[in-house]
């Protein structure tokens, strides 16, 4: 993907291959730096509360690719997966065949989710952008309802070296007459992204203007949260996520879910049961005193790191990190760095682009962090445990790839 240049060609032939199934239903088209996510899983479980058919699909995945096409929140079953695979392979034999050139792996996916989720039917899909937003390739729909989450630095070499070119290629998934929700709060990038709106002719819908978060604290195993909407308010709901952030995240998902049933108002009971329902794997996630984290960039880790500082104990906590080369993995240990925890152990995800551990030793100790290496995630996890006494709180995070895999080791050895 990487070597082709950016366009949105190979991607429509394939849809007007298949009769574009990507119109078929209405859809909800999800893009950001951080917490696309959290936003498409907490929407997908909102919209499931009235009634209707959600086709979600989200990247990347922890476990298995499955979990990428899912629907009521549920991963499709391999035969499913399979059966969608098949239904499109005829269509992409003959599209690469045509053009001469192979489509990326992201839209062979992007292609399945689109013929699948017009086959069930969906009554709705809540999309989350791959990369960027005005040439991934799930831009060919259109998406009445436009969320950008916010706007940070991440895939720099790809969409740009700072936030406003970041944001132009961001803003590209607002479509004509569509409504647009977004929780950044930078001056300069929201007057982007209202130029964008306006150009559009697309309503736009910002976080501390027309709606927010009235309260967001702290309760057991997750947030007490009280959310102003454009249309309403809603007091004191359970939010079973932890982490500051997924309480913006809910107000941001609830706002988009409002502006999509512009005539039908969201009774509380719905709203209490959609965030009480909502559940984000590797976000935030406590499984037996071990805590997965997916950050990947300095701002998800500035994230992680305030909200460990406010609901756990940090000076007690072992941290298991592996990263990718491609990412700015010292910014995220200098956020760690902000905690009293001192204890790190460095691994080495199962890809590639890892970055070597003891690379990752070498910088952490400059910061002085008392810190180990493990050249695989089940051993660090292991002697971080092994650590931990018990007693100890163990973070794992740094990429999707370390958390996935320490994750799946987890529960095997937990259950």
């Amino acid at each position: 993907m990487k070597a082709m240049s950016p366009s949105l060609d190979r991607m429509r032939a394939l849809c007007d291959a298949m009769g574009n199934p990507q119109h078929q239903f209405p859809s909800i088209h999800i893009t950001g730096t951080n917490g696309k996510t959290s936003v498409a899983r907490i929407t997908t479980s909102l919209v499931q509360e009235l009634g209707l058919t959600v086709g979600t699909f989200t990247s990347p995945h922890l476990h298995t690719v499955r979990e990428r096409i899912a629907l009521g929140g549920e991963p499709v079953t391999e035969a499913v997966f399979g059966d969608a695979f098949a239904h499109l392979k005829p269509y992409l034999d003959h599209v690469e065949n045509k053009l001469d050139e192979p489509l990326t792996y992201f839209e062979v996916l992007t292609g399945m989710f689109f013929l699948w989720a017009s086959d069930q039917p969906v009554d709705v899909a809540v999309v989350e952008v791959g990369l960027g937003g005005m040439w991934d390739a799930t831009n060919v729909m259109d998406g009445s309802i436009a969320v950008l989450t916010n706007i940070d630095l991440d895939h720099t070499s790809m969409l740009g070296m700072d936030r406003l070119t970041i944001a132009k290629e961001k803003v590209g998934i607002i479509k004509d007459g569509s409504t647009v929700v977004t929780g950044e709060r930078l001056v300069d990038v929201l007057k982007e992204i209202s130029d964008a709106a306006d150009a559009a002719k697309a309503s736009l819908s910002v976080l501390d203007r027309d709606f927010g978060l009235v309260e967001n604290r702290l309760a057991v195993d997750g947030r007490l949260i009280s959310v102003r909407t454009h249309a309403r308010d809603y007091d004191d709901v359970f939010l079973p996520l932890h982490g500051v952030h997924q309480g913006t995240n809910a107000a941001i998902s609830l706002e988009a879910v409002t502006s999509f049933l512009p005539e039908e108002s969201l009774e509380d009971d719905v709203v209490a049961a959609g965030l009480a329902n909502a559940q984000v794997p590797g976000r935030m996630e406590r499984i037996n005193k071990v805590l997965f984290d997916v950050a990947h960039n300095p701002s998800g880790m500035s994230a992680f790191v305030t909200s460990i500082q406010e609901e756990f104990a940090p000076e007690e906590a072992i941290f298991v990190v592996g990263f990718l080369s491609d990412k700015d993995y010292k910014g995220m240990l200098r956020e760690i760095a902000r905690t009293p925890c001192r204890g790190l152990i460095a691994t080495r995800p199962d890809s590639p682009r890892a970055v070597d551990p003891k690379e990752v030793q070498t910088f952490a100790e400059e910061l002085e962090f008392e810190c180990s290496v493990e050249e695989n995630v089940a051993a660090a996890l292991d002697a971080a445990v092994a650590q931990a006494e018990g007693q100890r709180l163990v973070s794992v995070t740094g990429s999707h790839y370390v958390v996935g895999e320490a994750r799946e080791y987890w529960l095997k050895a937990t259950n």
